[in-house]
């Protein structure tokens, strides 16, 4: 399992140019060591820098973006929305899973700061309305945290039935990196 884990993560680090492939490589080899010799929590620390070391050096990107039903409970803790038609005036709930984010060191702890900028078209892309920073999202760790999540609740007073899109953009303050989001949706 693990050397799927070093091949998956080698492959990945290669395709996208994000890291030295040895790097993670060599990441992997020392988790596969340790774990052959009884090493299992060291072994998932080792391989815990190695998705650090990818995420930090990859571009950000959004994972499992989706309207959901209710806020999540935590990262993953969450129930999609079976269809993307709200009936006027329920609110949209989006889930985001930032990857890339980039962490500042600061007094013993690890920052990520994010703002998300978003808005609402028509199909043909004539914008209704939106905000910038709308969500601010600030993370401190000891860690270098990748199990990450946000959610957006966009309330849409005075739409009328029809077809949009969602458009939200996440800025990494820190990295100077961003990631858009676009969720077409329908009220009726």
């Amino acid at each position: 399992m693990i050397r799927q884990i070093i091949i998956a993560l080698a492959l990945l680090a290669s395709s996208t140019g994000a890291a030295p492939a040895g790097e993670i490589e060599d990441l992997g080899r020392e988790a596969e060591r340790r774990a052959n010799a009884g090493q299992h929590l060291e072994a998932i620390e080792t391989l815990r820098r190695a998705i650090n070391v990818l995420a930090a050096k990859g571009p950000f990107l959004l994972r499992r973006v989706q309207f959901i039903t209710e806020a999540p409970k935590g990262f993953g803790i969450y129930t999609p929305r079976p269809n993307s038609v709200f009936p006027v005036g329920e609110p949209l709930i989006v889930y985001a899973e930032p990857v890339g984010m980039t962490w500042k060191t600061e007094g013993g702890l690890n920052r990520a700061q994010m703002a998300t900028d978003f808005d609402v078209r028509t199909v043909d892309g004539k914008i209704l309305g939106g905000q910038k920073e709308f969500g601010k999202f600030e993370f401190s760790s000891r860690d270098f945290n990748q199990e990450i999540h946000t959610h957006l609740t966009i309330r849409m007073t005075g739409a009328r039935a029809g077809n949009y899109v969602l458009s939200a953009t996440y800025r990494d303050l820190i990295g100077g990196k961003s990631a858009t989001l676009e969720l077409p949706f329908e009220i009726k």
